[in-house]
């Protein structure tokens, strides 16, 4: 399956949420590598998994791989259900965009100080 059957098999709530958050990864690492791995859409940035997304049963979900770094906005996301490299949401309006692009934006140029860094491979 490639990422772009995988969004379009989406209902049109989430085809939509997770194309803004494709298109935000692409915008924000024009040379990222997309792939599917982990059986959803992963973005690979310098070599290394930096993040995937998915269409779960009863929400959405941005996967930030090196998730040690999302301690550094553990405030902002007290908004979300989180597990520990998932970041879970029904929706994606406008403040829930901003504050997963503040991160996208963080954890690209902070991964080598991850503890993760050079330790995630994605799997296929």
């Amino acid at each position: 399956m490639t990422v772009d059957n995988y969004i379009k098999a989406l209902e049109p709530k989430r085809k939509t949420a997770l194309s803004i958050l494709r298109k935000t990864i692409f915008e924000l690492y024009p040379d990222i590598v997309e792939t599917m791995g982990y059986k959803m859409p992963t973005y690979l940035h310098n070599g290394e998994t930096l993040c995937a997304m998915a269409s779960q049963k009863n929400y959405m979900a941005l996967y930030i791989m090196p998730y040690d770094l999302l301690d550094n906005f553990a405030v902002e996301l007290k908004a979300f259900d989180c597990g520990k490299s998932c970041i879970r949401f029904k929706a994606l309006d406008e403040e829930k965009i901003d504050i997963l692009i503040r991160i996208l934006e963080f954890v690209g140029p902070n991964y080598p100080k991850s503890k993760f860094y050079g330790k995630m491979n994605p799997k296929t």
